[in-house]
């Protein structure tokens, strides 16, 4: 048995405090995908080529294991 098991208290209060920082680690990551996002697209709109790179990328993204 681990220590978690052992003491419910003590698991309870790790657990909330997990979840509020995995809570912030999304939402910061949310917000720098969005933000990654359009600042691609604005890039894309400025110069059409960039769409290729992007592409691949997207492609490498969707394919890796």
């Amino acid at each position: 048995m681990t220590d978690i098991d052992m003491n419910p208290t003590t698991a309870t209060a790790t657990k909330n405090k997990g979840t509020k920082k995995n809570r912030a680690k999304r939402h910061s990551a949310k917000a720098l995908a969005y933000f990654a996002l359009i600042f691609t697209g604005l890039l894309v709109l400025a110069e059409p080529w960039l769409l290729i790179p992007v592409a691949a990328l997207a492609l490498a993204i969707s394919l890796w294991d």
